[in-house]
């Protein structure tokens, strides 16, 4: 292949990163801190607990890591820990109205960020897209060597 597709899948990840720190910085968060924000949205939505070791999980960090990140997060206001009912040695992370309110933010940026990466690409190669990067994600994590 005379174009190096690695090379370009790179550059549209910083692209979005960028697009999403943009956001991020302007309330007050780190990128780290907006992607958990992000995780708990989705936990939320899906009627899940998350304790921090689904976060470390998740995110493949570690127990010092997360624990900066939450503490940050906790200490701004964005997230709360409680103690479970089922079990009152793990802590379970929810989301604060003030987070709450970010990620409703977020929608509305990540819309305009939508209609910018895929201006001029129609629906049917959006599909197409988004099934061949699934491929690529099934196809690197199956070790067939």
């Amino acid at each position: 292949m005379s174009e190096d597709i690695i090379f370009y899948i790179r550059l549209v990840y910083f692209a979005l990163e960028r697009e999403k720190n943009i956001y991020f910085e302007s309330q007050n968060l780190t990128s780290s801190q907006g992607d958990i924000l992000l995780f708990l949205g989705g936990a939320k939505r899906c009627q899940k607990e998350v304790n921090q070791k689904d976060i470390e999980q998740h995110f493949r960090l570690t127990n010092p890591t997360v624990t900066g990140l939450l503490n940050r997060l906790e200490e701004k206001g964005f997230v709360e820990r409680k103690k479970s009912q089922a079990d009152g040695r793990n802590k379970l992370i929810f989301l604060t109205e003030k987070s709450l309110a970010i990620l409703d933010r977020f929608r509305d940026h990540k819309y305009i960020i939508d209609e910018k990466l895929f201006h001029n690409i129609n629906q049917s190669e959006q599909e197409m897209i988004l099934d061949y990067l699934k491929k690529f994600l099934t196809n690197l994590n199956n070790d067939t060597r």
